[in-house]
């Protein structure tokens, strides 16, 4: 294989031993190392091949022969790590992965860490959670089942999917009722699945089923809401829920089947009214008063279930009540649910109860922790796709468009800034790239509207929504404000124009210090269209104030011909505050704050 002194000749023989390893072609590897000295030997299998040692290498494809020889003939560390995809671990972990159960025999009889974790925080019995075998030999050897992984999750929770595992892990005291970082426990991921032996195998074994879980959901609702019926009528037979909470299970659960089984709906909705009128469970109390929903009330007798179980649009109202009754406005099933129907409206072109139901939702964002989701943003594109689409094609009035844009900009100016005004300064700045996302939403839309005619009412109403919410100065990423992200967006001059006269401060800086201007310069310099330029020297802007780089906007300006007359930008008040700051005159304690913030720009 030619000289090995030089690290370079050793990374091709490694390469070369790495790729025979791979097609498992095992005898070759010996001989070509056994022509080494051991000194020699171990340096080569040292180095990694696409990240990953030979040793790595020969226990992820289960070459035990391999395995053996490079720990007992090339001094191989049974500790070095490599990279199995984007995960960080050893050579035991990755054995333990593909349930080679001799390889990790092998790796720990040469003194491997069983309880070594990955750069995910999993040990190898965690991994090794879908493999009884494994799990049990690892355990026999000394493995920690108890370790949470980065997310908190323990081994029981990765073994779920199968009531054997779980089993094992539980009779060696694995904790039933431990949570992980989002205050999940081994029950909440049993019910998501679905499997139902874990979950029987859970509760004999202490799962707490009464717990609220971070969602504010008991085991009961969490297997409605996943639409289980079995671990809902196993859950309800341990008689440790109340008459209320069974009947709304049953009233969820029934809108679960709305849009496959309007029979299996009623019939879940039956057994609820059965359960009320035996436990005198009326009226069915509404818990949110303050959110008024425009579907009508909820039934309260078979009556008046009847009078509407065949009709699609009814049932669906009432659905649509049940999971606000029971869940509550913040709830995301909710929230979807009430979005599925508002798009639904919007293909059927039923502009008014799509609009109606539209605002029940920003309503309903509003109560959330975080009530700037994505989520929300995504309903408000697609809706205003929507609306876009009957305008263009069939000639809808720009009305629906208008209290659309009115709506998202209200909703940012008041309840997304204060929310964001309520974090600490880390926070704030981690929440500032969804700020923006909803910013560029409201800025197109915005740009949209103003290509229409508007009535003076609705360029009145559109206004004042703006003020509120320059007034509140929200932020993206490095200070970008609103007229910074319209130059970016490439949006018109008439919504630059528009933003200037309700407020928005057309020499505010980013954290580079580059204004409105400076932007401007740079679309300038790809389209060569001055119209944005034009309309932030029209309003008076600054062209004299340099970025942090020393970038000054004037000479750019004065060399493309824009500005003509410089002295009709470059004010004797600029002269006089450059000439402060050049010459270093103290003025902090001798002028008016205002003013002392005028020199501060230049």
């Amino acid at each position: 294989m030619g000289d090995i002194n030089t690290l370079k000749e050793r990374r091709k023989v490694a390469q070369f031993l790495n790729d025979l390893t791979r097609k498992k072609q095992t005898r070759k590897v010996k001989t070509i190392l056994d022509g080494y000295s051991l000194k020699y030997r171990k340096k080569i299998i040292l180095l990694k091949v696409n990240r990953r040692p030979l040793l790595f290498e020969a226990a992820l494809i289960g070459n035990l022969k391999l395995v053996n020889y490079l720990l007992e003939e090339c001094g191989a560390n049974v500790e070095q790590t490599g990279y199995y995809e984007i995960i960080k671990c050893t050579a035991l972990w990755v054995a333990a992965a593909q349930y080679f159960v001799h390889v990790v025999a092998s790796l720990l009889k040469h003194g491997a860490n069983v309880n070594a974790r990955s750069s995910s925080g999993r040990t190898a019995v965690s991994i090794a959670c879908r493999n009884v075998k494994t799990v049990r030999y690892l355990i026999k050897h000394g493995a920690n089942i108890h370790t949470p992984d980065c997310k908190g999750r323990t081994c029981l929770m990765y073994s779920i999917h199968s009531a054997t595992i779980c089993q094992v892990l539980l009779s060696h005291g694995a904790q039933v009722n431990q949570t992980d970082n989002k205050g999940k426990d081994a029950l909440h991921f049993a019910i998501r699945k679905g499997t139902v032996d874990s979950v029987k195998l859970l509760i004999e074994y202490g799962a707490d089923i009464l717990r609220i879980g971070p969602k504010l959901n008991t085991p009961l609702e969490l297997s409605v809401i996943n639409c289980k019926p079995v671990l809902v009528e196993y859950l309800l037979a341990t008689n440790r829920y109340t008459s209320e909470s069974r009947a709304n299970a049953y009233e969820l659960l029934g809108t679960k089947f709305r849009k496959v089984d309007l029979n299996l709906t009623k019939y879940y909705w039956t057994k609820a009214l059965q359960i009320r009128n035996q436990y005198n469970l009326f009226p069915k109390i509404f818990p949110h008063q303050s959110v008024e929903i425009p579907l009508g009330t909820e039934f309260q007798t078979l009556n008046e279930l009847n009078a509407i179980s065949t009709e699609l649009e009814s049932m669906w109202s009432q659905a649509l009540l049940i999971q606000l009754r029971v869940l509550g406005p913040e709830h995301p099933d909710t929230c979807n649910s009430f979005a599925e129907k508002v798009l639904h409206h919007f293909s059927h072109f039923e502009l008014e109860p799509a609009m109606v139901l539209l605002k029940c939702l920003f309503l309903f964002y509003a109560t959330h922790l975080d009530p700037l989701p994505d989520t929300l943003i995504l309903i408000v594109r697609m809706v205003m796709v929507m609306v876009i689409n009957l305008i263009e094609t069939r000639n809808y009035d720009i009305e629906h468009a208008h209290n659309l844009t009115c709506s998202i900009t209200r909703y940012l100016s008041k309840i997304g800034m204060d929310y964001v005004d309520s974090l600490n300064p880390n926070e704030r700045q981690k929440k500032s790239s969804d700020v923006q996302t909803y910013l560029i939403q409201i800025l197109s839309q915005l740009d949209y509207t103003l290509s229409f005619d508007l009535t003076e009412e609705q360029h009145t109403l559109m206004n004042v929504h703006l003020y509120n919410l320059i007034r509140r100065q929200p932020q993206g990423p490095g200070q970008v404000g609103l007229l910074h992200l319209t130059i970016r967006l490439q949006l018109s001059p008439k919504l630059l124009k528009t933003l200037i006269e309700c407020g928005a401060n057309i020499d505010w800086q980013d954290e580079l210090g580059n204004t409105a201007v400076h932007y401007a310069i740079h679309r300038h310099l790809c389209d060569q269209k001055p119209d944005t330029l034009r309309c932030l020297l029209d309003y008076g802007c600054h062209v004299d104030l340099p970025n942090n780089s020393g970038y000054c906007p004037l000479e750019y300006l004065r060399h493309s011909g824009i500005l003509n007359q410089p002295l009709r930008y470059y004010t004797l008040q600029c002269m006089a505050a450059k000439a402060l700051k050049k010459y270093q005159i103290p003025y902090t304690s001798t002028i008016p704050k205002d003013i002392g913030y005028f020199v501060d720009l230049h």
